[in-house]
């Protein structure tokens, strides 16, 4: 019991002295006070760190040997282009066409003009329709300056006839035209023959008169597919054109034209790449005078193949190709070869281009040739030669300036053979015909073109050439111009007046003029500028009628284009224009 009292008691003293202890402890710890410093700023430091990687030093090295290879392939690329959808036009406002129509008028001098159009409506599958027109001159010399001259009346009438009949692919296509002309020798003055009151009076006029009859019938097919189609294009052209006169000179030509094309474009780039075959044919049968006595060539054949290749993509032309020239006239033969080559470059697409070519040509100077750009050449005239055009240099600048103005800059070289010329002929009783003359050389073109379409209702055009000759054995180069301008223009007024005018001027043509005791003698003379300005105005009655009057050549100028041939001066016409036979273009609407 009392063993058991001390136990528990030494277990309070241990517990005492153990708190006792742990107290004093606690009690003997030093307490200090925390400060802060508010005013301290954070900030980053740079520390520059080793950036370089372990090299490990390897001391043994093994080579491995083997041998590798790459076998080539060829991965197919094929593409087909988009075909591009045809731009929709807006429907054509116009709901009535007058398809027909007669046209009347009369002028000062004594200048009757009538003209008739006839042509079937609107059909989708042929067309047909006919036109004739005649303009002729009946007054005697006007004025002291064409009094000098005999009676000069004049005659045009002009008959066309058509047919085209258009099938899925092809269109056959063909016409027949008439052309009567009707003029006089009036190219010589009264008081410098023998006789004035012979050679001018009726008895001598008959002698002065000329005219020719003019036939030609043409027939061909052309095919109708477009640039994108791969399909064999082509247009083969069978004409006939026959020249009779009244002094019985006649020319019967037989023509073919034709070309065959097909776009291949087997080279892989963008674009077209046309290949073009030209083929052309001529025969010509002449006869001056009877037949017993015609002296001509009887029979003259030219042919003339062109082969070529042209590309183009994007605004970029390229065309190369051969030309041959073979012709056989009079037991004679000639032949030429001519390169052809052409490159176009859109610097600025429609609005700047640079282009430049090379070809050549060979042709014959036809009787039908010569009658029409000299109606007053000798009669019987039989020196019909070859023009071999060796060369022809051509290059220029083209485009459009601002919407509406489009413009070109040329400029050309040709080097010839046999050019043409026409001389007065010193073997006549009265110089008043002429001959040809043919020359070797070359000439220079330099000219501009500009059309303006200002506003919807005002339309202008100018042009103007420079021409510059050097020939071997011709002291000039007669009755060519060297210089010559050119102007036109249209005003629309509110669908009720049509005013037009136009503008006519050329430099450096030369004449020869004969020594009058030695006819055979000539020197040059620099011929009168030509002048003409005419102005003109329609007015647009109702849709079937309208009034028209033209005056023409303004300033009274008697100018010529070949010695002592001069043109009238101031002159006048006025007429009406009567349109029929309506055709509704508004179709009916279906049920």
């Amino acid at each position: 019991m009392i063993l058991k009292r001390t136990n528990r008691m030494k277990k309070y003293l241990i517990s005492i002295i153990s708190l006792v202890i742990i107290s004093m402890t606690l009690n003997g710890q030093i307490v200090d006070t925390a400060y802060f410093q508010l005013n301290y700023v954070p900030y980053l430091q740079n520390f520059e760190k080793i950036n370089s990687q372990v090299t490990i030093i390897d001391t043994v090295k093994e080579k491995v040997k083997f041998d590798y290879y790459i076998t080539p392939q060829t991965r197919p690329i094929v593409f087909s282009p988009t075909p591009i959808a045809p731009q929709k036009l807006a429907a054509e406002p116009i709901q009535r066409l007058y398809r027909n129509f007669i046209k009347v008028g009369f002028g000062y001098p004594i200048t009757p003009l009538a003209e008739l159009a006839i042509h079937n409506g609107y059909n989708k599958s042929f067309s047909y329709g006919l036109n004739v027109h005649h303009f002729s001159s009946w007054t005697p010399p006007i004025g002291k300056t064409m009094k000098q001259y005999p009676y000069y009346p004049f005659s045009d009438t002009k008959t066309h006839l058509f047919l085209t009949k258009i099938f899925k692919k092809q269109t056959l296509y063909s016409s027949i035209d008439y052309n009567h002309f009707a003029r006089r020798y009036y190219g010589f003055k009264l008081n410098e023959t023998a006789d004035p009151n012979y050679y001018g009076g009726k008895e001598y006029a008959d002698s002065l008169k000329t005219h020719f009859h003019h036939l030609n019938a043409t027939i061909g097919v052309r095919s109708n597919y477009t640039v994108e189609e791969r399909a064999l294009k082509q247009d083969v052209q069978l004409n006939y054109n026959g020249i009779f006169t009244k002094y019985k000179d006649m020319e019967n030509h037989i023509g073919l034209k034709s070309f065959f094309a097909f776009d291949e474009r087997w080279m892989k780039i963008s674009g077209s790449q046309l290949y073009r075959l030209n083929l052309n044919f001529d025969y010509f049968n002449n006869q001056f005078g009877t037949k017993e006595d015609s002296i001509a060539p009887a029979n003259t054949f030219l042919l003339n193949p062109e082969i070529l290749a042209r590309w183009t993509f994007n605004e970029y032309h390229i065309l190369v190709g051969l030309g041959i020239g073979l012709g056989v006239q009079d037991e004679t033969t000639q032949f030429l070869i001519y390169p052809l080559g052409e490159v176009k470059l859109g610097v600025i697409p429609h609005i700047l281009s640079l282009y430049a070519g090379v070809d050549g040509t060979m042709e014959l100077n036809s009787y039908q040739k010569l009658l029409y750009e000299n109606p007053f050449i000798k009669l019987h005239l039989n020196d019909l030669q070859f023009t071999k055009n060796w060369i022809h240099f051509y290059g220029g600048v083209k485009g459009n300036l601002i919407k509406k103005l489009n413009y070109n800059i040329f400029a050309q070289y040709t080097y010839a053979e046999n050019m043409l010329f026409f001389v007065r002929d010193t073997l006549s009783v009265i110089p008043n015909q002429f001959d040809v003359a043919y020359d070797k050389g070359g000439y220079l073109n330099v000219g501009l073109n500009v059309g303006w379409n200002v506003e919807r209702n005002l339309n202008l055009d100018f042009y103007g050439n420079y021409w510059l000759y050097h020939l071997t054995k011709l002291k000039k180069p007669w009755y060519k111009p060297m210089l010559e301008f050119g102007f036109k223009g249209e005003y629309y007024f509110k669908e009720l007046l049509i005013f037009n005018a136009n503008f006519q001027l050329g430099f450096g043509y030369y004449e020869q003029v004969l020594d009058k005791t030695n006819p055979s003698i000539h020197t040059a003379k620099l011929m009168k500028p030509i002048l003409d300005f005419g102005i003109g105005t329609e007015w647009l009655i109702t849709k079937q009628f309208s009034a028209f009057v033209t005056i023409n050549n303004i300033g009274c100028q008697y100018y010529a284009k070949y010695s002592d041939y001069k043109n009238m001066g101031i002159n006048a016409l006025i007429g009406i224009t009567y349109s029929f036979g309506e055709q509704n273009l508004k179709r009916s609407k279906r049920r």
